[in-house]
């Protein structure tokens, strides 16, 4: 199945920032279910492990939430604690601030927009996208990774949705999951039931955008021959899956500098 670069609402400019947040909480709350990388984190705690490297700033944030999740399974499960600098085109301001104020010197928020393909010089640290490498087209997807191999800095993407049967037959429950699981969203919002529960807004709009999310998704081969026209000496790719569920997978990329494996052959 060829991918498709069509169109997801929480992508829009025009699209209420309430309704982009209240689909990315969901998104959130859906991640800390399932926990679709939980089996990549040990991979992740190794490469830091090797750069020498202790701080995310992490790309299209959204609600925070994987990131967050990443970063706690860090710190616990594998013993490695990061910093964590949250970062959005559209920044989910409240839910930065709380994150912040939840972890005190281990997360900071940043509240201007900042776009995945012009990241700041200063904005130091290894990069991350949860979840959101597929909103981008080909050029600009390639743009983003080539950026962090040109500065030197590691990159780690990670993925959800895919182009196969089995994930847009499930993907047909994104209504049905809405709705059971809005009550447990945080932070709770009375206005988030009106917009789910009277009004259906989000149970549609997660079906649509989760459907579209699947068409969109980067395949193995798509994100080799990314990486292979990005010309970058002395830096790596690595591209692969694993199982979190039945009969669904999450896709991962990482790219990072060499010295990483120089530290693993020492």
């Amino acid at each position: 199945m060829a991918r498709a670069q069509i169109f997801e609402f929480h992508d829009l400019s025009w699209f209420p920032h309430n309704w982009r947040n209240y689909l990315t909480e969901f998104i959130t709350c859906y991640i800390r279910l399932f926990n679709p990388y939980g089996s990549l984190a040990p991979r992740l705690k190794s490469l830091l492990e090797k750069l020498g490297c202790r701080h995310l700033v992490d790309l299209c944030s959204g609600a925070s939430g994987p990131v967050l999740h990443m970063q706690e399974m860090l710190s616990e499960g594998e013993k490695y604690g990061v910093e964590v600098t949250l970062t959005d085109k559209y920044p989910n301001a409240e839910v930065f601030r709380q994150a912040a104020s939840q972890r005190p010197g281990k997360v900071n928020g940043l509240e201007h927009p900042v776009d995945a393909m012009e990241v700041p010089a200063e904005l130091r640290g290894f990069r991350t996208l949860f979840a959101s490498l597929h909103h981008f087209p080909p050029e600009a997807a390639r743009g983003i990774l080539a950026d962090a191999a040109r500065r030197g800095e590691g990159i780690g993407v990670f993925e959800f949705t895919e182009r196969r049967l089995q994930a847009f037959v499930v993907m047909l429950l994104a209504p049905v999951m809405v709705l059971l699981l809005t009550p447990f969203v945080r932070p709770f919002r009375w206005s988030r039931l009106l917009w789910t529960y009277l009004i259906p807004v989000m149970p549609l709009v997660a079906l649509w955008d989760g459907q579209v999310s699947n068409m969109r998704t980067y395949s193995l081969a798509e994100l080799k021959e990314l990486t292979r026209s990005i010309q970058a000496d002395g830096y790596r790719w690595e591209v692969g899956q694993v199982r979190y569920f039945p009969r669904l997978r999450a896709t991962y990329l990482f790219g990072y500098p060499a010295i990483a494996e120089q530290a693993a052959d020492d």
